[in-house]
């Protein structure tokens, strides 16, 4: 009888802790799909890695798979690393020759680079030379600690800066223009250092993606993303775009719009951008160039159509980015039919 009682009771509690994990779930603020949590590694590496990997594209939890992810750079730099040097195929050579492309995406790529995981992506890249591609990477919420990120970082990233049609940029926090700006200069900073430090100029980024931008106007958060910017543009190791995103995740105030080369005036699920155009949420930007805009939409239904989802945001932000999970660290299917349609 006492262990008939006791498996209910067990079962009971089991059904309330799921409840309560749901509901956290549902209430997870979009900007944490930038996060990441640590753990070690073998061979005394800390190694970004993640399990969200292993979830079928085609579904997704009722909790955001993102909460499953563990990234970390190492705790110590290696005595010595030989890196490779990417070389651009034919077809990503022949896009430098190419006129204006036909399609913008960007992607904020966190998928951890252990053996093959980036090469979806590469292929995608390569198969589709016509599409601009702006890839955002994230060690470590950052470019982490150390001088370097680990062995699997410095082999990946020169493969995808060796096409001519990706532009990939580094991910870095700024808290609504509360961090510390020193902190944020020296990430800057340490992702300019990349192509010194590693004695190869492939291994780089182009630009940085500064997450968590403010959209209410503050005079001092101006200034604070005003030099930020100016940072990244006179820096020589993130050369020769010097590229500057915010990320709002909204439409800020006008004051922040000259700031950046674009802004990502929209991220959450895509029910809330429903919401959002029926709203007018994007009025404030009506005739101004959709080549400074962005727009994230993820948690899309299979059901939605995409060639239609895909023009309307191309109507307020050229550069768009679209996926069935709601996870930047698993290479979405769906890509692959997203680019075809911006080919068109």
């Amino acid at each position: 009888m006492f262990q008939e009682n006791f498996s209910r009771v067990l079962v009971g509690l089991m059904g309330c802790m799921a409840l309560v994990q749901q509901g956290y779930g549902a209430c997870i603020p979009s900007y944490r799909l930038h996060e990441h949590k640590k753990h070690s590694a073998d061979k005394g590496w800390r190694h970004s890695r993640t399990s969200v990997s292993q979830v079928p594209e085609s579904t997704y939890s009722a909790e955001p798979a993102y909460s499953t992810s563990v990234y970390a750079s190492a705790t110590t730099e290696p005595a010595s690393i030989v890196i490779p040097t990417a070389t651009p195929t034919a077809s990503a050579t022949a896009a430098s020759g190419t006129s204006a492309s036909k399609g913008n995406i960007m992607i904020p790529w966190y998928l951890y680079p252990a053996e093959g995981a980036w090469t979806p992506m590469e292929e995608l890249i390569n198969s589709n030379p016509d599409v601009q591609f702006t890839i955002i990477i994230n060690p470590d919420n950052g470019p982490g600690s150390t001088t370097l990120p680990d062995e699997n970082f410095l082999a990946a990233v020169p493969r995808l800066t060796a096409y001519s049609n990706a532009l990939v940029i580094g991910y870095v926090r700024t808290g609504k223009g509360t961090r510390d700006i020193a902190d944020v200069e020296k990430e800057i900073n340490t992702y300019a250092g990349w192509p010194s430090a590693s004695g190869n100029s492939s291994f780089s980024v182009h630009g940085i993606f500064l997450d968590e931008a403010p959209s209410g106007y503050d005079a001092t958060a101006v200034t604070y993303y005003e030099q930020l910017a100016s940072l990244i543009r006179g820096s020589k190791g993130l050369g020769p775009n010097n590229h500057v995103v915010t990320n709002p995740g909204t439409v800020p105030d006008a004051a922040y719009l000259s700031i950046p080369d674009a802004t990502v005036i929209f991220e959450s699920p895509y029910n809330e951008f429903v919401q959002a155009l029926s709203s007018g949420q994007f009025q404030a930007i009506k005739g101004q160039d959709t080549s400074r805009f962005a727009s994230m939409v993820y948690d899309v239904p299979a059901t939605v159509d995409l060639s239609t989802l895909l023009s309307q945001l191309r109507a307020i932000s050229s550069q768009t980015y679209l996926s069935n999970l709601n996870t930047y660290q698993a290479f979405d299917s769906i890509w692959t039919k997203v680019v075809s349609l911006l080919s068109a």
